[in-house]
């Protein structure tokens, strides 16, 4: 027996008597019905999904890396990604299949970049980085409040983040903790706060600039749950997508419709309960869930922005009278926070303990901006890791 068929055995029998991972990639003309199909996997796994779930599959992107764990030759669990956060996992029990939503295990890389200008905000970052999502990140920092195109040759810009990393890759966009943007030598600190805004030093919120055609579809008390692809659901016990918004509100409060357009859907949706569908132009659908009544319009019927199309209740699968408000482009979930806003927009300012809470932000980067600024290179730097599948603070630096 030569040594090609050796190894050829010692493989096939290694693969027959232990477990191995392999990474494949996802084709663009798979489907995932065609894809279970394929595995000899129960299409039953599927259609026993919540309409959530379901929806969430849809997610996985043409060219995305997944994971089989095969054991004596036949698969043991399937690992897909389908956002930042969740991987879809499919498990062969005794039982036969099962599938659910579970975290993605990753490594939290903390970093710093320095730059100075030289040809502008967008090129340097990119000519330092490679990639344009420092710049996008930046946008989102300054929320347009700032006129960063003014910035000018010698600006500095200094970025305190962290990136989630996976098989030594990063793979989501970097989270800026705290940065410094000067504007012809005029300084802009942005520190992160735990609503996921941006304040300066002194606790004033970047106030977004741009106008929207989505108004808020009701009078809330609070946001009882934010749009995330990770939740984990109060009454179910498990992880699922949260697509959408939920404004906890007073049983009876008006439902407006926050754009103009036609009423495609006005019935029961299994967990949404009474649910109002109401499509708009550019490929746009807003979602109202939960109503304890509709209004007077019916299916067909075109509202104007404003107008009243059901009242809040606790309908379906609900802790409480609430909201859940969700916007769609072309099929695909997405963020409703980046669309709406109020009719007028308030200065806001953090108050008591929020503001206690950023001034020792404030105060743990302060040396560390001193420090950076001190050196005169440029800055990539790879500052600590050690966190694994965890949401925890890591060590200052």
């Amino acid at each position: 027996m030569n040594l090609k068929l050796i190894s050829i055995f010692f493989l096939l029998t290694l693969t027959m008597t232990s477990s191995i991972a392999q990474e494949y990639k996802w084709s663009k003309k798979l489907t995932f019905l065609g894809f279970l199909k394929k595995h000899h996997i129960p299409q039953k796994i599927y259609y026993d999904m919540d309409r959530e779930d379901r929806e969430l599959i849809q997610e996985i992107k043409a060219g995305q890396n997944y994971t089989i764990n095969w054991k004596k030759g036949k698969i043991s669990t399937i690992n897909i990604p389908v956002s930042d956060d969740l991987m879809l996992q499919i498990k062969r029990g005794k039982k036969g299949y099962s599938a659910k939503y579970v975290p993605i295990p990753y490594k939290l890389i903390e970093k710093t970049i320095s730059i100075r200008i030289k040809n502008g905000l967008d090129k340097d970052l990119y000519r330092a980085t490679k990639t344009h999502y420092y710049y996008k990140e930046i946008k989102e920092v300054y929320s347009k409040a700032l006129p960063l195109h003014k910035m000018r040759r010698g600006d500095r810009v200094i970025l305190f983040y962290t990136q989630r990393y996976r098989h030594n890759k990063p793979y989501t966009s970097p989270k800026i903790e705290a940065c410094l943007i000067e504007i012809n030598r005029k300084p802009y600190y942005g520190f992160l706060m735990d609503d996921n805004k941006y304040y300066d030093s002194t606790g004033v919120k970047y106030q977004r600039t741009y106008k929207t055609r989505f108004i808020l579809p009701v009078s809330y008390k609070r946001i009882s749950s934010r749009f995330t692809q990770s939740r984990y659901h109060p009454i179910l016990r498990r992880y699922r997508a949260h697509l959408g918004i939920d404004y906890a509100a007073r049983r009876g409060n008006r439902i407006v419709a926050s754009s103009s357009g036609k009423i495609v859907f006005k019935g029961w949706k299994g967990g949404y309960g009474r649910v109002v569908e109401i499509k708009h132009p550019g490929g746009l659908k807003t979602l109202y869930a939960h109503m304890s009544r509709f209004g007077r319009y019916n299916r067909g019927d075109y509202v104007k922005q404003g107008q009243v199309i059901g009242y809040v209740g606790s309908s379906g699968r609900s802790t409480g009278p609430h909201l859940h408000f969700g916007l769609y482009k072309n099929g695909h979930a997405i963020n409703p926070a980046r669309y709406v806003a109020k009719r007028q927009a308030k200065k806001v300012k953090l108050k008591g303990k929020k503001y206690k809470k950023l001034r020792k932000r404030v105060s743990h980067f302060r040396p560390q901006f001193r420090e950076v600024k001190e050196r005169k290179s440029s800055i990539i730097k790879k500052e600590s890791s050690k966190c694994l599948n965890c949401f925890k603070k890591l060590p200052p630096r």
